[in-house]
C-alpha cells in the first residue's frame, strides 16, 4: 500500500500540472501547407508530441522507477508532387529523457538521435490502385497498421510488433513497394507488398511478401495507417486478415475492427487482433508463439472523455517458453479530440512464474498535422 500511494503521489502531481495544458486555447485540425499556383503541388507540415509521466514496479517487485520523458516526438511532412504521386515522411525520437540501461550496467536518461519512422511515395492511380513504395508500415494487425497519432489506450500493444526486430524492420517499418485499393463500393481493402526482411550475407534471401484484405460492411478506413478510433467520425466495422511470409518464416492473422456511433453520439470503439508466428528454421532465435490483443471503450461525446480498457497475451507453450501478459484499464480526456488529449491508465505484466509489474502512466498528446 505504501508503495502504491508513493506512486499515486508522484502521478497525482503530474496530472496536476499536465491538466494545466488544456486551459491554454488550440485550434483543432489546424494545418500549414504551401500549394502551388495550380494546386497540384503542395507541402504540409506537423507535430506528434506524446509527453509522459510512469511509474513502474522493478522486475524483483522490491522498488518502483518513475520517469518524465517524451515518449515520441515526430516531425510529419507530407504533401503532392503531381496530382496522382503524393509523398509522406516523419522523423521521431522515442523515449527521450526515460531511464535506459546501457551495455556497461550502468543507467542513464535517453537520448537516442533522431530518425527517419516513415517515408513513401504513393502513386494514386484511382481508389481501386494505388502503388505505394519506401519505407512502409505494413499492417501484419489492425494494432500494428494504426497511426500513432490515434490510439485507443496509451499505447500499442507490448507485443504487437514482436516481428519487427526479427525481421529487420524498424517499429514495423519496412522497405519495399506495395499496391492497396477499395473495391465493391470501398466495402472491401487489399494490400500486396514485397518488402526486404532479412537480407542475409551478400543480400541472398528471398524477398519478404506479405498480404492483407478487409471488409467493410458500412464505411472504410481510407488512409495509409488505421485508426483508434474515429471519435463519431466514421462508422466502422473492418474484418481483416494478414499474412506475412519470409522463406519458411510466416506469420498469419485476423483481425476485427469496430468503431460505431450511436444515436446519441457517443461511440462504442472494439477490436481484437489474433497473429500466429513461427520464425522456422530462417530465423531461428524468433519462437512459434500466439499474440492475442484486445480493446474497447466508451466515448461519451458530450463530456469528452472515454474510459478504455486493453488485454494483450503472448503465448509461447508450443515452445516450453513463458507467456506473457499485460492488461491496462484507463479513462480518456478529448480536449480537441485526436490534437489534444489526455490518458490515464494503470496496467500490470504478468510473466509465468515471475513476479507481477504494476505501471501507472499518463500520456499527454499534441497533434497537429
Amino acid at each position: 500500500m505504501e508503495k502504491f500511494m508513493k506512486t499515486a503521489g508522484g502521478v497525482g502531481i503530474a496530472v496536476v500540472v499536465l491538466i494545466s495544458l488544456f486551459l491554454i486555447p488550440v485550434q483543432a485540425n489546424a494545418q500549414l501547407e504551401i500549394k502551388s499556383a495550380d494546386g497540384n503541388s503542395s507541402i504540409k507540415f506537423g507535430v506528434l508530441g506524446q509527453f509522459q509521466a510512469e511509474s513502474l514496479t522493478t522486475p524483483d517487485g522490491k522498488e518502483t522507477s518513475r520517469d518524465l520523458y517524451l515518449r515520441r516526438f515526430r516531425i510529419l511532412f507530407g504533401g503532392n508532387i503531381t496530382e496522382k504521386l503524393a509523398y509522406f515522411a516523419e522523423t521521431d525520437s522515442p523515449n527521450l529523457g526515460k531511464t535506459v540501461k546501457l551495455s556497461d550496467g550502468s543507467k542513464a536518461k535517453g537520448a537516442s538521435d533522431a530518425y527517419i519512422q516513415d517515408a513513401f511515395f504513393t502513386y494514386n492511380q484511382s481508389n481501386e490502385f494505388k502503388v505505394d513504395a519506401g519505407m512502409l508500415l505494413f499492417p501484419v494487425s489492425h494494432n500494428a497498421g494504426q497511426s500513432a497519432a490515434s490510439l485507443l489506450g496509451t499505447d500499442y500493444g507490448p507485443y504487437s510488433f514482436i516481428w519487427s526486430d526479427p525481421t529487420t524492420s524498424r517499429v514495423g517499418r519496412d522497405y519495399g513497394i506495395q499496391a492497396r485499393g477499395y473495391l465493391g463500393g470501398n466495402h472491401f481493402e487489399y494490400r500486396a507488398a514485397v518488402l526486404q526482411g532479412v537480407r542475409g550475407e551478400d543480400s541472398t534471401n528471398p524477398f519478404r511478401i506479405a498480404a492483407r484484405a478487409v471488409y467493410y460492411p458500412f464505411q472504410h478506413e481510407s488512409g495509409f495507417f488505421y485508426a483508434g478510433s474515429y471519435l463519431g467520425d466514421k462508422k466502422v466495422l473492418g474484418i481483416g486478415v494478414s499474412f506475412d511470409k519470409q522463406d519458411d518464416y510466416n506469420a498469419y492473422g485476423t483481425d476485427i475492427f469496430l468503431d460505431y456511433p450511436l444515436a446519441n453520439k457517443d461511440v462504442i470503439t472494439a477490436q481484437v487482433d489474433y497473429t500466429h508466428y513461427d520464425g522456422g528454421d530462417f530465423i531461428a532465435d524468433f519462437p512459434e508463439q500466439d499474440v492475442l490483443f484486445a480493446e474497447a471503450a466508451y466515448y461519451f461525446q458530450a463530456l469528452k472523455i472515454a474510459p478504455f480498457v486493453q488485454l494483450n497475451y503472448n503465448d509461447k507453450s508450443n515452445e516450453g517458453l513463458a507467456d506473457r501478459q499485460f492488461m491496462q484499464v484507463g479513462l480518456a480526456y478529448y480536449a480537441k479530440g485526436q490534437n489534444l488529449n489526455v490518458k490515464l491508465g494503470l496496467g500490470r505484466y504478468s510473466v509465468d512464474n515471475g513476479e507481477d509489474q504494476t505501471q501507472v502512466l499518463l500520456r499527454v498528446q499534441a497533434f497537429m498535422f
